[in-house]
């Protein structure tokens, strides 16, 4: 099973301010489907349109914030030994980063 698939611990840094979440991963050859559990809100978004290609992956997934919705995507790759992730993510055109620690596999 490829390394990403499981449960990782991810802190992403946005003009926002942090978003912490845990995601649920399920890998299925070079594309993965999951859901994002939203820690500071409680809302579960669902990680759609991913994509493998060796230690890099990109997804994307939608969050709702009061009264709209925004389209989020991720680029990141993994450590050497699976259990860590770092990239960029993109919404709304502006750029932020995350971090993230495999806490199930």
């Amino acid at each position: 099973m490829h390394p990403l698939h499981g449960k990782w611990k991810i802190l992403a840094q946005t003009s926002f301010g942090e978003l912490p979440s845990v995601n649920e991963i399920q890998v299925d050859g070079d594309t993965f489907r999951g859901v994002m559990h939203d820690e500071k809100s409680g809302k579960d978004y669902d990680i759609v349109n991913g994509k493998i290609d060796g230690n890099r992956f990109t997804l994307e997934t939608s969050m709702s914030f009061v009264v709209f919705n925004v389209k989020v995507s991720l680029e990141g790759s993994l450590s050497e030994d699976g259990r860590h992730m770092s990239g960029t993510m993109t919404a709304m055109s502006k750029t932020g980063s995350f971090k993230g620690e495999k806490i199930e596999d």
